[in-house]
């Protein structure tokens, strides 16, 4: 039985992205956490101590739990309701990306955004090169508040970022810097409960934004590619949907 409907995908054509709760089960989502909360450098019940300097995310993104956040939940075959069944690389991990609390809790709204898959000294994609995708996936393990850390987009900007590339290289942004470019409307900060997912397009203007909350911002987020992708690496069709068999 299909998750999305035709209004979804619609949704995520005109804007790039689509939102979607409960995609996670409590026992999928409690084995995670027990599995994220052993490799963290912080006590669970002492929120003190989730601002400490030197704080990183753990790395997991092999571990079961956290594969199986993708890949046994709804979240992978939605994905695929998008580019078309049995298209995408089953490979992937979770990538562990979490934003602790800041003692500053000022906030505003992040003022620039990028496109993933270019090198940067510290991402370790390899210079020269990019790493395109086609469905970013972004899961909230724990409930997420405004102005907490929340995954930050530009709607409409992938398709921006399709008309450019029919006329300029794919390696013309340095780190993927493309705000000074594009036309960027008002971001969208992700928000919800455990289990909420945000399927966006593989060439959307995102950012993190600050974490001004009590709670470290918990996300996973996969960057899912289509088995024959290498194939097209270059290609920018005039249908920008070419390669979504889903909602093509």
């Amino acid at each position: 039985m299909p998750h999305l409907t035709d209004k979804d995908k619609a949704f995520f054509k005109t804007n790039g992205y689509l939102i979607k709760h409960d995609l996670l089960t409590q026992d999928q989502l409690e084995t995670a956490l027990v599995v994220v909360w052993e490799n963290l450098d912080c006590d669970r019940d002492d929120p003190d101590t989730w601002t400490k300097p030197g704080l990183s995310s753990p790395r997991i993104a092999s571990h079961p739990a956290i594969r199986s956040t993708l890949h046994d939940s709804p979240a992978f075959a939605i994905a695929e309701e998008l580019t078309g069944k049995s298209t995408l690389n089953e490979g992937a991990n979770p990538g562990v990306q979490f934003r602790f609390p800041t003692e500053d809790k000022t906030w505003e709204r992040p003022s620039r955004g990028h496109l993933d898959g270019y090198y940067t000294p510290t991402n370790g994609v390899a210079e020269g090169t990019v790493g395109r995708f086609s469905v970013g996936v972004t899961l909230y393990l724990n409930h997420v508040r405004p102005q907490s850390g929340g995954f930050t987009l530009w709607p409409g900007t992938h398709i921006q970022a399709a008309e450019h590339f029919k006329t300029h290289s794919l390696l013309c942004f340095k780190g993927g810097n493309a705000s000074e470019t594009f036309d960027m409307p008002d971001p969208v900060e992700v928000t919800g409960p455990p289990g909420t997912a945000c399927f966006w397009h593989g060439q959307l203007m995102h950012a993190g934004s600050k974490n001004a909350g009590a709670e470290i911002r918990m996300a996973l987020i996969s960057r899912l590619r289509r088995k024959d992708l290498s194939d097209h690496l270059f290609e920018f069709p005039d249908d920008i949907w070419a390669y979504y068999d889903g909602i093509h």
